[in-house]
């Protein structure tokens, strides 16, 4: 029994891309932002923070960006948002792992979109 879970641990990570990876792929979803880098991604920090997805409150976090920008991304690195600066604001990138749920990517797109 505990192979057998194991080889399930194995193949679940196995399905799941780094950030850089993720990255290399057209994102999810994108918007443009009048907001700028700091409070457009703090908006998406504090919105995610407070949601519960199917009764469960999971830990986000706040980072630099590689390059310039600033990086919410989620415990596990399951999704995240990359929020650059534009001349007109910001531009925010919205990355999903393979596998989750489309609530979960509809819920995690709407608090975004409360923060344009």
């Amino acid at each position: 029994m505990k192979k057998l879970i194991g080889v399930a641990a194995l193949m679940a990570m196995a399905g799941c891309s780094s950030m850089s990876e993720l990255r290399q792929e057209q994102p999810y979803r994108s918007f443009s932002s009048t907001k700028g880098v700091e409070q457009a991604a703090e908006c998406v920090l504090f919105a995610w923070q407070n949601q519960s997805l199917a009764g469960v409150h999971y830990d986000v976090s706040l980072q630099p960006l590689p390059g310039g920008g600033r990086t919410v991304v989620s415990q596990g690195q399951t999704e995240f948002v990359d929020v650059v600066s534009t001349d007109r604001g910001s531009d925010i990138s919205i990355y999903f792992q393979s596998g989750i749920m489309d609530w979960r990517k509809n819920s995690r797109i709407e608090a975004v979109k409360s923060c344009l």
